[in-house]
């Protein structure tokens, strides 16, 4: 199991997080709470996994409907919740910004209204 009780203090790293409060907020003496950033070290196995992607020397745009990708999705779900999931209908969200407008997109007409709780993303 990784540690998630020791926080990283990621001030001075370009964070928006914690080295942008005072552009975003007028002031600089508040907790950020409104990104959903996480202060932990990154675990080792996805450094190694990074590690073993940089030693391949080419960053270039990569495809996620492969199977090492999509087994990784479903043995996570299995192990985690104990729940089988059918990866043959996962989509591509770059951001939960992104999928809450296809989410609402898909689920409403043109013309119709759509009721957003605050805090709202």
């Amino acid at each position: 199991m990784f540690d998630f009780s020791t926080p990283v203090d990621r001030h001075g790293t370009w964070c928006t997080q914690w080295d942008y409060i005072a552009d975003r907020f007028g002031t600089a003496d508040l907790l950020p709470f409104t990104i959903s950033d996480m202060d932990f070290a990154t675990a080792p196995c996805i450094l190694e996994a990074l590690q073993q992607r940089l030693q391949h020397g080419v960053l270039g745009y990569s495809r996620w409907q492969h199977e090492d990708f999509l087994g990784a999705v479903r043995h996570w779900y299995q192990q985690r919740f104990n729940a089988p999931i059918d990866t043959t209908k996962a989509v591509y969200g770059p951001s939960v910004i992104y999928m809450v407008a296809q989410l609402v997109r898909i689920w409403s007409a043109p013309g119709e209204y759509v009721v957003t709780h605050t805090p709202a993303l």
